[in-house]
């Protein structure tokens, strides 16, 4: 039986058959719970293993994979009970080491903890043993240990900006803003950059010590993309009104062990996606208010095709936090990925209704409008953000590109150009508005000179672009310049060997040239990668009676 089916066949089994013998109820349960893991279906993996785990419990792998499957479906709680079974098995188990003293923490017993730590460390990243260390030590008082701990912290250049970040946040903690504030600024090597939580540590420590002015110049700089970020506008806001601004980023010991754990998960990429979701939902766990660790949850879970769990981690997000508009923006993301794109569009109306100023949510709301082929709405969300814009800056070459694509598809060709060229004014060497004027511009029919420079540019900004390097085939198809176009276009299918109309393309090219075999070729693999209905119809054209015969009915309508 094929591997598929065995696990679809173990499954059934497990649910429909509990009353089976030890053994196959053991192994559908597990094999279920595998498969559902490879899906990134934590509830369903954390059932099966758990299930699984009723037939036999002392099995050290199972408990671990039950343990990180609960801790993944966001039941830290749960899975905390299996740690306690898994470290008496095995005591130095690291994952199990962590999961319990994240709960011990919860508990409020930081002493239970740190006993754990002594106990487990060994099999523990030096960085996280020695953090966590730190920041227990602070919560049973002895704040000097504390401190020569996270000074102690070296290896290379990550674990020293760790140490430096944790270092500043315990001073900070402990009333020593000044020295914390010099800490962050690092000295000759400069201020300490790990992500936006510590750029966020920098401005209020900034301001803590009196020195508002440098404070506002680097929200300035985080603002200066023009786009917005809600967490930053509050800060600064705060900063500008008020002269007394204290530092309150991490308020507790036990806000600065999940501090540690959304660090580590925040500096992890796509490749430790797995292991970011635990250290998240590790860091939730501990403060359940924590809004940043709830949001990469919930961002992992949605690239992970997990949404209605993503949903959940947003809503977690309190309205009255600064993340609450980046939470409702991953809401809607994990909604369109869902299919529910009307929910999704609800999702930013309501936004735009609570935030009528703000400019991104405005423009946000046009874009997810295009994207759903709903143009006319979507020119009058993007008429709103550029009415916000005030005197426009080169980052905003964006809001004119999105609303001359909206315009291009409710064929208003002439305002869509006039949109193309003010985002030229603000940004003259885009390679995506290049392409995107000089290609309209070809199928205008209209100033193929202009056309073919202006591709030539796009094509030198992004020479590995398949579809811009299309681009520039096809405009010398156009020109007439038959045999020029064979290598931009053969070049453009290597790049895009899947995209039928680009193949489609160099066959007209080959068809062009004599090279009518070559040409039929083409045309029957674009047909292949199934193209839009109405592209279809022609390459079926096109193979019946021939490009010159297709060209000249469409010039006789």
């Amino acid at each position: 039986m094929p591997v598929r089916s065995l696990f679809a066949f173990a499954t059934a089994l497990s649910v429909l058959l509990p009353t089976m013998v030890e053994a196959r109820s053991l192994s559908g349960s597990y094999l279920a719970a595998a498969q559902a893991e490879l899906r990134d279906d934590h509830v369903q993996a954390a059932l099966y293993y758990t299930r699984a785990l009723g037939y036999d419990g002392e099995d050290t792998q199972l408990l671990q994979r039950a343990m990180q499957a609960q801790v993944s479906a966001g039941r830290v709680g749960v899975a905390a009970s299996i740690a306690e079974r898994l470290l008496a098995l095995n005591s130095e188990n690291q994952f199990a080491t962590l999961v319990a003293i994240t709960h011990d923490i919860r508990r409020d017993d930081p002493a239970r903890a740190l006993a754990r730590l002594d106990q487990g460390e060994q099999g523990m990243t030096p960085l996280l043993a020695e953090l966590l260390r730190g920041w227990l030590m602070m919560s049973l008082g002895d704040e000097a240990a504390a401190l020569d701990l996270f000074d102690a912290v070296s290896g290379n250049e990550t674990y020293e900006v760790f140490a430096a970040f944790h270092s500043a946040l315990a001073l900070a903690l402990t009333g020593q803003v000044e020295a914390a504030s010099r800490r962050m600024e690092g000295g000759d090597t400069g201020p300490v950059r790990l992500n936006r939580r510590s750029t966020q540590a920098r401005i209020q420590l900034l301001a803590a010590t009196g020195q508002k002015e440098t404070a506002l110049a680097v929200a300035d700089d985080v603002l200066a993309t023009g786009f917005g970020d809600r967490t930053f506008e509050v800060l600064r806001t705060r900063i500008e009104q008020d002269d007394s601004v204290q530092f309150d980023l991490v308020q507790t010991p036990d806000d600065g062990i999940a501090e540690v754990l959304f660090d580590l998960a925040s500096v992890l990429g796509e490749e430790g996606a797995d292991v970011a979701l635990i250290y998240s939902r590790l860091a939730a766990h501990i403060q359940p208010d924590f809004a940043e660790a709830q949001l990469l949850v919930a961002t992992v879970l949605n690239e992970q095709g997990q949404y209605t769990l993503a949903t959940d981690a947003f809503d977690a997000v309190s309205s009255t936090s600064p993340q609450f508009v980046e939470a409702e923006l991953g809401r809607m993301q994990a909604l369109a990925n869902d299919g529910r794109q009307d929910d999704a569009i609800a999702v930013l109306a309501g936004l735009t209704r609570a935030y009528p100023d703000s400019m991104r949510l405005h423009y946000l709301h046009g874009d997810t409008l295009r994207r759903a082929d709903r143009p006319a709405e979507a020119i009058e969300a993007f008429d709103m953000a550029v009415s916000l814009l005030g005197e426009p800056s080169p980052q905003h070459w964006l809001v004119y590109y999105q609303r001359a694509v909206a315009h291009h598809n409710a064929d208003n060709w002439t305002a869509a150009e006039a949109d193309l060229r003010r985002a030229l004014e603000l940004e003259p060497d885009n390679a995506l508005v290049l392409n995107y004027l000089g290609y309209s511009l070809v199928e205008e029919k209209r100033d193929l000179d202009a056309a073919l420079e202006m591709i030539r540019r796009a094509v030198d900004q992004r020479p590995y672009d398949g579809y811009i390097t299309d681009s520039l085939g096809w405009v010398l198809y156009r020109l007439g310049r038959f045999e020029e176009a064979i290598e931009p276009m053969e070049r453009a299918v290597e790049l895009a060997p899947v995209d039928p109309i680009i193949n489609d393309h160099l066959g007209d090219v080959y068809w062009a040239v004599g090279r009518k075999r070559e040409a039929e070729f083409q045309w029957k693999r674009a047909l292949s990668f199934e193209p839009e209905p109405e592209e279809e119809s022609r390459i079926r054209l096109k193979l019946d009676i021939g490009l010159d015969a297709v060209l000249a009915q469409e010039a006789a309508n």
